[in-house]
């Protein structure tokens, strides 16, 4: 069957249309800021290295290593959320160094003081993976079995990062008010948004391939970023060993604000680590 002249047309129209569409879907995904970061770990007592390290494509990111406060447990690998730049997300993690864990903190590309190109699903992937190779050749010892961190859209990136070729020496990982795909928290923010977005680097195509290292699911009952049946439809389609927690009158990323619930974590931690 031949097509119309103005059916041809409509076609060649809607192939442009379709690529903006998609393109704007994506970048709703991401807020970054640029910029130095006015309030480091230094205003809170810590000490902290300034790192710069490569991502897969050459892009240049920037990051903080936290060292533990006295003995070291372990080494933990930050993946922070969507929005602003390091400073924005070291209230998450200033107690960590306390239980005596090193942490290490990274702005993906377009964010803080990375470069400025823009972000994607893949390039926010290839930077989780270039931040665990960065502390792999770390000259701590502890820096060869790591603990992963991920927040929020972090945790789509480090499933993906795992998942996708840097599962070596990773001992457990924390995923807090992680969306299940990209598809499904498009669709949550606007129905009908998720056609225009692809789930290749989702946690939901994803998630089953990081058995068997340990997965600690977090969700705050009231989170209305990121509603909690995100993280239950994650942990149900992942594989042991898993573990679940949805904590009550707990908003976007404040689950960790409750002392039990930090002990439960760092609990996790420690027989991740064992």
């Amino acid at each position: 069957m031949k097509l119309s002249r103005r059916a041809k047309l409509l076609a060649l129209l809607s192939v442009p249309l379709l690529l903006v569409s998609c393109a704007f879907a994506h970048k709703q995904f991401y807020y970054p800021t640029r910029g130095a970061s006015q309030f480091t770990p230094a205003n809170v007592g810590l000490a902290y290295e300034e790192v710069y390290f490569p991502s897969a494509d050459g892009t240049r990111l920037h990051g903080w290593f936290i060292p533990a406060v006295g003995e070291t447990k372990g080494v933990i690998l930050h993946v922070h959320g969507n929005a602003g730049k390091l400073q924005d997300h070291l209230a998450g993690i200033i107690w960590l160094p306390q239980e005596h864990y090193a942490v290490f903190t990274f702005d993906y590309r377009g964010y803080g003081l990375s470069d400025d190109t823009p972000p994607t699903p893949k390039g926010l992937m290839e930077d989780t993976q270039a931040a665990i190779a960065y502390l792999k050749k770390r000259p701590e010892p502890d820096a060869r079995k790591l603990l992963v961190f991920a927040q929020s859209l972090g945790g789509n990136n480090s499933v993906a990062a795992v998942a996708n070729g840097a599962r070596d020496g990773i001992a457990g990982i924390v995923l807090d008010a992680t969306f299940y795909s990209y598809k499904s928290i498009a669709h949550d923010k606007l129905p009908g948004a998720g056609i225009f977005v692809s789930d290749e680097y989702s946690a939901s195509q994803l998630i089953r391939q990081l058995a068997p290292i340990p997965v600690f699911f977090l969700h705050g009952d009231r989170d209305s970023v990121i509603p909690y049946q995100h993280s239950q439809k994650l942990f149900a389609a992942a594989l042991p060993p898993k573990t679940l927690r949805i904590i009550p009158n707990a908003e976007h990323l404040t689950a960790l604000d409750d002392a039990r619930t930090r002990t439960e974590v760092l609990d996790f931690f420690a027989e991740s680590l064992r």
